[in-house]
This record gives structure tokens, C-alpha cells and sequence, in this order.
């Protein structure tokens, strides 16, 4: 009777997949798309952004890397997002650390506190942190924009080392190996840090993503010498559509393929495992 009633489901099942993969194949391509767009762009001929390109040329990428100002900004963008990933790591982990398996009053309001700038509008964020670093005289120090930043870029990490040490550690792992007298650097690095790895890796990455990619903080925070990648290709896009713009913009898409390989290769390493 259960074989039977398992071959009455399987074909419902086989065609639950096939409908699924079908739903999935129009945003797929929605969101592909744009990106396979970016790069045929950049190999045009022409002075200005077109698609179909006119026939194949490289000179976008060489008045790319030719052009000290875009040089610049590409350098401070990594420059800035590695800081604020840093920061946001460090910052990140250690409150999901300190938060794993704690019960107290007012311990959802903490939380909630650190999730807050990616629920906070970054309009509001960045007016704020405008308003409070203009009298120190920091707009435009890009040491000062990366803090922001990193600010930004710690619910990611968090959230991404709370999951991970929700489903790699337990509290009576911490208790016996504070029983058995080990220090507070015996537990992070034998007990915390085997743990938090995966979600540390998952979380800097998609943190970096997002500090390279941000231009709303940026734009508040940019000074004559502090202007991000991303700031300039928006305002290239306002008054200069040169290829130079889609050349930049595959920076980005270099930049995900290797998070998302580097992800890809730590999953795998750790299946193996």
C-alpha cells in the first residue's frame, strides 16, 4: 500500500518540479540579464554607451585604466570597503559571540539595535552621519567614509555568524570547555572559531558587496579627493555616457563572480569536510 501510494506521488512531485523550474527561469533571466548586457557595452566601439555595440573594441578598458580619476576612485573603493569589511567583522562576530546563547531583559532590543542600518533608510543614515561628522571636519577623509561604512556593512556580519553559530555550537560545548579551565582565547579559537568561519566568510563577502556597491553614504560622505567608484559612474551617467561607464560596471560583475566562487569553494571544502 505505501509503494503504491508512493508511485501516485511521484508524478505529481516530478511535475511540482518542472512547474517550479519553469517560475524560476523568467527571474532568472531578469536577473542575469542586466549583467550579461554590461559587458558586450564596454567592448564597444563607438564615443558613447549603445547596445547592440558597434562591432568590438577594447578602448573602453583602456580609457578605463588610462584615466588617473577613475583609477582613483576604483582604488578608494577597495581601499574603503576591505576597512569597513574589517571593522564590520570584527564588530559583527564579536556581538554575535557575546550574544549566543544569553538570555536578558532587553536582549531582542540589542539585536534590533544592530540590525538597524539595513532597516533604517540609508538616506536617513547618511544625513545623520553627515550631520555628525561635518563639525569634526571629517567629510571627505576616507578612513571616516569606511567607519560608516562598516557601520553599515556589521548586520551582515552579524546575522551571518549568529546563524552560524545557532546551527554549528552548542552552549554546553562553551560550559565544558570553560569547566575544563580553558581561557577566553582557548574557547574563540578552538570552540567560537571553527564555528563562526562560515558565517564570518558569508557575511564578509556579501558585506564587502555592499560597501563597494553603496552610493547614497558615499555621495554624503565624498570630498574633491574621496569620491567612490561608484559615486563617479553616477555622476558620469548624469553628464558623460561614455563606455568608460559599462567598463567600471564590470568591475562589479568581476567582483561577484569571485565572491560568489570563493563562497562556492568554501561550501565545497566544507561538504568535504
Amino acid at each position: 500500500m505505501a509503494r503504491s501510494d508512493v508511485g501516485q506521488m511521484s508524478p505529481n512531485a516530478g511535475l511540482g518540479r518542472i512547474l517550479l523550474f519553469a517560475a524560476c527561469i523568467p527571474i532568472l533571466v531578469l536577473l542575469v540579464l542586466p549583467s550579461l548586457i554590461i559587458v558586450p557595452m564596454a567592448l564597444t566601439k563607438g564615443d558613447l554607451i549603445q547596445f547592440p555595440p558597434i562591432w568590438i573594441s577594447i578602448h573602453a578598458f583602456t580609457d578605463y585604466l588610462g584615466d588617473p580619476a577613475w583609477v582613483d576612485s576604483t582604488v578608494l573603493s577597495f581601499k574603503v570597503s576591505i576597512l569597513a569589511v574589517a571593522v564590520g567583522a570584527v564588530a559583527g562576530a564579536t556581538a554575535a559571540i557575546a550574544l549566543h546563547g544569553r538570555r536578558f531583559p532587553g536582549r531582542n532590543l540589542v539585536a534590533g539595535l544592530i540590525m538597524s542600518p539595513i532597516v533604517v533608510p540609508a538616506i536617513v543614515l547618511a544625513l545623520g552621519d553627515y550631520l555628525l561628522l561635518s563639525p569634526f571636519q571629517l567629510i571627505g577623509n576616507w578612513i571616516a567614509l569606511a567607519v560608516v561604512h562598516a557601520i553599515h556593512v556589521t548586520p551582515y556580519v552579524f546575522i551571518s555568524v549568529q546563524t552560524s553559530l545557532t546551527v554549528g555550537l552548542s552552549t554546553a560545548l562553551l560550559r565544558s570547555a570553560r569547566s575544563l579551565g580553558a581561557g577566553h582565547f582557548s574557547v574563540f579559537r578552538f570552540v567560537h572559531w571553527p564555528a563562526i568561519r562560515p558565517g564570518l566568510l558569508a557575511g564578509g563577502i556579501l558585506g564587502f558587496a555592499v560597501s563597494f556597491d553603496d552610493v547614497v553614504l558615499s555621495l554624503f560622505m565624498q570630498g574633491p579627493n574621496t569620491i567612490t567608484l561608484p559615486v563617479r559612474m553616477f555622476t558620469a551617467i548624469e553628464y558623460d555616457l561614455t563606455p568608460k561607464i559599462a567598463a567600471s560596471a564590470s568591475v562589479f560583475i568581476a567582483l561577484a563572480v569571485i565572491g560568489l566562487l570563493v563562497h562556492s569553494l568554501g561550501t565545497a571544502r566544507r561538504t568535504a569536510a
